[in-house]
This record gives structure tokens, C-alpha cells and sequence, in this order.
């Protein structure tokens, strides 16, 4: 066995290059790049800059609520700003009590967090979700539940909705991690 790393000039272990975790970058190709070229060259970089602005903004947000069945859709900069502008429009306020799941991307109970909020984690199950049961063992005071469907996973939505019905808690779920994908033949 060789006393060196790889990285010290010793014989590397895997000779081959394992393949990246996420690999939507490597979808990237000519047409997106024109699309990106398209933004740039109209000099409307952002939603209400730019001599035509908005034009790209509204064509995604249309587009986007039609791809998954909703009458409106809109775009902000980021998964945590989609969170924080839907939980101020639910209207939580400081001290109000958050459910997340234990396992998620640190915005979801960050968001939670810029509004001043509370959050308790809640125990996932075997496909990395919120477990119902667990979430019931959180008992009063919840205001909001925020389910993520981690991974193209969706949540156990029925058990979800049903406890956070007995807990008088409204239901945001996450979808930043399983865009695309349906449960019960709806898209999340």
C-alpha cells in the first residue's frame, strides 16, 4: 500500500473522476446560453430595470404558473426570498412558532428567522421529509408548518395537513428542492 496521498504524489485510489452531486450546470448548453445573451444584449438585467423591463421576468412567471397548474407565479432572487415574501404575506409576526424539518437547506428556518420568528425543528422520516407523528409531538402554539420536499421526495402532505389543521397552524410548503415533481398527480 502506498504511503502517500494522491495529493502528495502517491497513487491515486479512484483514477476516474466521480461524477458531481448536483449536475444541472452540466445541462447548460447553446440555448441557454443565447437566452442569457438575449437578457444581456436588451440592457433589462433586472424586473424593473432596463429600457424593457419585465419582459423576461413576466414571460418565466407565466409560463412557470402554467408548467405547474397555478393562476400566478413570482419570481424572486432566491428560495429564501420566495420564503420570507410568502411568510410575510401569511403574516407572521415575532414570536410566532415555525415548524421545519430537522433536514433541509439552511433558508427554510432562516426565513422564518428574518421574520422574527421562532422555529422548532421536527424529526424527519425514512424519505428525508417531516414526519407527521413528529410534528404532533410539537403540540400547540404552531403557527406556521413549512414541509420541504427534500430531494424530488414530496412530503407526506395528508399526514402534514392534518396535524397542522388539529394544531390551528397554516401549511407553506418548500419547494425548492423538488420543483417539478407531484404528489397525487398534482405538481408541488
Amino acid at each position: 500500500m502506498e504511503d502517500r496521498l494522491a495529493m502528495e504524489g502517491g497513487e491515486p485510489v479512484i483514477k476516474k473522476a466521480l461524477p458531481p452531486p448536483y449536475p444541472g450546470a452540466l445541462m447548460i448548453g447553446v440555448e441557454e446560453e443565447k437566452a442569457v445573451l438575449e437578457v444581456l444584449r436588451s440592457r433589462s438585467l433586472f424586473r424593473y430595470y432596463g429600457p424593457r423591463p419585465l419582459y423576461k421576468v413576466e414571460e418565466f412567471e407565466r409560463l412557470f404558473a402554467k408548467r405547474i397548474g397555478c393562476r400566478h407565479a413570482l419570481a424572486v432572487t432566491s428560495g429564501t426570498a420566495a420564503l420570507f415574501v410568502a411568510m410575510k404575506a401569511l403574516g407572521l409576526k415575532p414570536g410566532d412558532l415555525v415548524a421545519v424539518p430537522a433536514y433541509t437547506w439552511i433558508s427554510t428556518p432562516m426565513a422564518a428567522v428574518y421574520c422574527g420568528a421562532r422555529v422548532v425543528l421536527v424529526d424527519v422520516d425514512e424519505t428525508l421529509n417531516m414526519n407527521p407523528g413528529e410534528l404532533e409531538e410539537v403540540g400547540q402554539g404552531v403557527k406556521l408548518v413549512v414541509p420541504v420536499h427534500m430531494r424530488g421526495a414530496p412530503a407526506d402532505m395528508d399526514g402534514i395537513i392534518r396535524v397542522a389543521n388539529g394544531l390551528g397552524a397554516r401549511v407553506l410548503e418548500d419547494v425548492a428542492q423538488a420543483c417539478g415533481g407531484s404528489f397525487r398527480g398534482r405538481m408541488l
